[in-house]
């Protein structure tokens, strides 16, 4: 087909873009093409209404389609004609609103088949009435299915159709946002395609991977258990996949009301786009603590979950969430953190990944629920970090408490075997010393708060101890009172030196008073208090 004149697109103002479409109007029966520039959004809408259904599925595989969304923002649309009057007569809002008289750019007058929206809201109330209906209608079976499967226990069952009822959320996102489904892409790659529409879809779905999410792979576990007969139990994320379909749904009932209020004044509503969370805090230490982290770690957020003053001196408990904040690193940050402060304030920092949090919930999850709170945030770097998929209900447990309760029960009598040597051959009295008292630690924490920490400092660690149970407070005076500065010391003998003990009896008696105690206090936690009940007696400490 050859133009007759010169075609030109001032609404575009792009040169680049004009020049494609002159040269699709005189190759293809193009008929008709629709612009509008969307300020609520990323993305502006270019929607190229063509006669047959192959040349709109070859030019939608064009390079240029994806170059000019991420160069320009623009989002090019294919749709062939059948396909158009269907969407038309079905009252389809995304065509409703996109294809109005004051979006057309070009129009082919040499055909006819091509229809102009201009009929009023109260004409295409109807049309919009039942094209919400029919979502609701086979959103509420696909809902019932669920709930069905659910009562009768049928584990896999539940997550499988949750996929597809996950799938049909996405499916009916994708008519609305950009018109087309894509179906042939898998259910990350959708999600994943529509952060780009709804940045907001972040906080709905927590990463396993680069660009996979910790749902889906639920899912896909469920499809293969089933189709090996056998049976996935992990009952407790229903209500966590629930509220992401329930957010999905909700974004979905959002997006038809902004739909129905714009064709209603068949304008756009310019909505302010919300302000990226500023999560610094007012107090000045605090202020200094984020951006030292900054300066170390890519961060997505920081929580303040406890602040004890005790004399003169404030402790800050933060938490990072971010990747790849290990151990040295949240140790150089404490460094920097001591030398800015010089001393005056504590900070102890712990660090997990979002997906590390979210996979090790069945038995941390009292933990970090205590933590993670919109009260306690004071950075984040961006507002559409994922929601964790919370287990409900969930039952903490004590897993492999038997394990670290002997290992610290075995550090304790090893260091009494030498501490009580006759001969006064203390040779590695100080590694075991250091190496219960992190084992205690540890294993007191776990019992506490059912998180177990990484292998932080020594100080890091017995602070931890006072946020987990501040009783623990009342052996102070004993770390107080050692010959020399107590965590240091631990710290410095994590490490094996080959080299001569100086220790004397002295030095020792105080060690061992500190084993005893808190060795006491850990056997009155773990065994007394019957946490583990099937603790064979030859192990006990009576």
């Amino acid at each position: 087909m050859k133009a007759s004149k010169k075609l030109t697109f001032p609404k575009l103002d792009n040169e680049f873009i004009e020049n494609i479409l002159r040269q699709l109007v005189n190759q293809y029966s193009v008929i008709q093409i629709f612009f509008s520039k969307n300020h609520s959004s990323v993305f502006s809408h270019l929607i190229i209404h063509i006669e047959k259904n192959s040349d709109a599925q070859e030019l939608q595989q064009s390079r240029w389609v994806k170059k000019v969304r991420n160069r320009y923002q623009i989002d090019v649309y294919f749709i062939y004609s059948v396909k158009f009057h269907h969407k038309f007569s079905l009252g389809h809002p995304f065509v409703e609103f996109y294809c109005q008289p004051s979006a057309v750019i070009y129009q082919n007058e040499e055909l006819r088949d091509s229809p102009i929206i201009t009929r009023e809201w109260k004409k295409y109330k109807k049309k919009f009435n039942a094209f919400q209906e029919r979502f609701y209608h086979d959103h509420d079976l696909h809902k019932s299915q669920v709930q069905n499967l659910i009562s009768e226990g049928c584990s896999n069952s539940v997550f499988t159709s949750y996929a597809r009822l996950i799938k049909y959320d996405l499916e009916y996102l994708e008519e609305l946002y950009a018109g087309t489904t894509f179906n042939a892409l898998n259910l990350d790659e959708r999600i994943n395609d529509m952060i780009e529409y709804i940045p907001e879809i972040q906080k709905y779905f927590v990463k396993s991977g680069n660009s996979r999410y910790y749902l889906t792979d639920l899912f896909a576990k469920a499809k293969e258990a089933t189709a090996d007969d056998d049976a996935i139990y992990q009952n407790e994320m229903y209500e966590a996949v629930g509220i992401a379909e329930e957010n999905l749904y909700q974004l979905i009932e959002k997006r038809l009301d902004e739909l129905k209020r714009m064709i209603k004044k068949q304008s756009f509503l310019v909505e302010k786009v919300p302000n990226q969370i500023d999560g610094k805090p007012k107090d000045s230490v605090l202020e200094t603590a984020i951006e030292t982290i900054l300066n170390f770690v890519e961060a997505e957020q920081v929580y303040l979950y406890q602040q004890i003053t005790f004399g003169e001196k404030t402790t800050y408990y933060l938490m990072l969430i971010s990747e790849g904040a290990g151990n040295e690193k949240l140790s150089l940050i404490s460094q920097s953190l001591k030398s800015s402060m010089n001393g005056k304030f504590d900070f102890v920092l712990i660090s997990h990944s979002r997906s590390w949090i979210q996979k090790n919930l069945f038995h941390t999850q009292s933990f970090f629920t205590s933590i993670i709170k919109k009260k306690c945030l004071i950075y984040s770097s961006s507002p559409y970090h994922p929601e964790f998929h919370w287990e409900v209900p969930h039952n903490p447990c004590h897993a492999d408490l038997y394990f670290h309760y002997k290992s610290s029960k075995n550090s304790a009598f090893q260091f009494f075997e030498i501490a009580n040597n006759p001969k006064g051959n203390y040779q590695g009295l100080e590694y075991l010393f250091s190496l219960f008292f992190l084992s205690f630690c540890r294993t007191y924490i776990f019992v506490k708060t059912y998180y177990l920490p990484n292998y932080l400092s020594s100080q890091s660690l017995w602070q931890l101890c006072l946020y987990a149970d501040s009783d623990i407070q009342k052996y102070e005076y004993l770390t107080e009172q050692f010959w020399t500065d107590f965590f240091p010391y631990l710290d410095k003998n994590m490490a094996i030196h080959h080299r001569l003990s100086k220790l004397d009896k002295e030095k020792v008696v105080q060690m061992n008073v500190i084993v005893e105690k808190l060795m006491d206090e850990l056997h009155n936690l773990v065994i007394e208090s019957k946490l583990l009940s099937n603790f064979h007696k030859d192990d006990s400490d009576e």
